[in-house]
């Protein structure tokens, strides 16, 4: 935590309110969770491969394991009979022989193989295998079942084993076998401490036996919705009054974020009901996402209401627009960020402060926002003092990222939100931006 005394009434940068707040994110309890529950969750400690993978020597495809040396001669001209020995399925035994039982046609081809190769010896042996079946050790190729002619009616799928098969090309050395630990060796690195797992994760860990993961605790948010003016989803809408969606978006982004969320009733703007609320939050949370009633208003009470609970300011401006009011609170490890009400700067505020928090939290170690180049593909006019946080749409051209700004995003407008998968900073200055410059932009969930 921060020693030095520092001025909560000077607007902060963006980028010095994050610290403020990813200072204070405590490093979680690390805690068991069954594999399938681990998703969306954050790696505790790293993890390593306890055996290589593959666990051993394995056909990659369906076909015919072959020793090199005994296929030179083959050639179109001049075909190379197979002795085909035995068959490996998958889950098998290396050296398990082939069984004719249950296969009361197999003695009967294996006459007419005969007959069609005239008694000629056979000049190599094979082993017919399928993938993800185990591969002897002295047989270093596999010819794939395409490339194999059965004769006596096994099949041109090469299905089938005993007898004898036809080959018309040299193998390769080490084709199509995958090898012991070819993919991961034992005792590599699996994943990283702080990454979250997602399906390809389970997966991975799945594929080692792993049926509980080390991963750090979620972290506990309320989200506290401020405002005589609001309603929520279902209930009649009384004259002048909006139905509650700043609350839902919270919780949803933070949600998927890995965070455990309560979302509060709204509460109306009175001093006492906000700080009676805050203190309610502050018993079960770790911390507190306000909306409404964080800037400058007659009746904006949230920066009083929770010092008189106790808290103290980490800032209380920041240097953004929308947003500017944006603030956050301390009360021994528990933190308050106070969001907008208007739906553009409350999102502003969500995704630049409350996500990098709430990523820390979580055990994340990519909690930083992660700023992309790109250039305007029109002009934004409306001059700033502080950098413009705006809703975009992005896409890629062969020389690199376009943004364009959205219509209509003013700070109380929500209809932008359905067309935006990027933010983008507007730099500050009297100019605004013109078509073409340089600007970095970050993408949406």
């Amino acid at each position: 935590m921060p020693t030095q005394e520092i001025d909560v009434s000077v607007a902060v940068t963006v980028e010095e309110a994050v610290a403020r707040l990813v200072e204070r994110a405590c490093e979680p309890a690390e805690e068991s969770v069954r594999l399938p529950d681990a998703a969306g969750r954050y790696l505790a400690r790293e993890l390593y491969s306890p055996f290589p993978m593959p666990p051993f020597r394995r056909a990659a495809m369906d076909g015919y394991a072959v020793r090199v040396g005994e296929t030179a001669a083959a050639s179109a001209d001049r075909p190379l009979r197979l002795a085909v020995e035995s068959e490996l399925r998958a889950g098998a035994s290396v050296g398990r022989p082939y069984s004719r039982a249950g296969d009361g046609n197999r003695a009967n081809r294996g006459n007419r193989e005969n007959r069609e190769s005239h008694e000629a010896p056979a000049a190599a042996s094979a082993v017919r295998v399928f993938t993800g079946s185990p591969v002897p050790a002295e047989y270093d190729s596999i010819i794939i079942q395409e490339m194999v002619r059965r004769p006596g009616g096994s099949g041109e799928d090469g299905s089938g084993s005993g007898g004898i098969a036809w080959i018309d090309r040299p193998a390769v050395r080490g084709l199509h076998i995958a090898e012991a630990g070819e993919d991961v060796p034992e005792g590599a690195r699996l994943l990283a401490r702080g990454t979250r797992i997602g399906a390809k994760e389970i997966a991975l860990l799945a594929s080692f036996g792993l049926s509980l993961v080390p991963v750090r605790a979620r972290p506990t948010v309320a989200v506290l919705p401020i405002g005589d003016e609001l309603a929520l989803p279902g209930e009649p809408l009384p004259p002048s009054h909006i139905y509650e969606a700043n609350g839902y978006m919270v919780e949803a982004s933070l949600r998927l974020l890995g965070a455990d969320v309560r979302r509060m009733p709204p509460v109306p703007d009175e001093p006492e009901a906000i700080r009676r609320r805050l203190e309610e939050a502050w018993e079960r949370a770790d911390l507190i996402v306000t909306t409404g009633g964080a800037s400058v208003g007659d009746y904006d009470y949230v920066q009083a209401a929770a010092e008189s609970a106790g808290a103290r300011p980490l800032f209380t401006k920041v240097r953004m627009r929308p947003g500017t009011p944006t603030s956050a609170f301390a009360r021994g490890s528990r933190t308050l960020i106070a969001l907008s009400g208007n739906p553009s700067a409350c999102y502003s505020g969500l995704e630049l402060l409350a996500r990098p928090f709430v990523l820390a939290a979580a055990g994340s170690a990519g909690w930083a926002t992660e700023w992309l180049p790109g250039a305007l593909s029109e002009a934004v006019g409306k001059p700033c003092p502080y950098p413009r946080y705006i809703r975009s749409f992005a896409w890629m051209e062969e020389d690199g990222w376009r943004i364009r700004p959205l219509a209509k995003d003013k700070s109380g407008n929500i209809g932008a939100f359905a067309q935006a998968n990027a933010i983008a900073e507007i730099p500050a200055g009297g100019q605004g931006a013109r078509a073409g410059q340089p600007v970095r932009w970050f993408r949406l969930a």
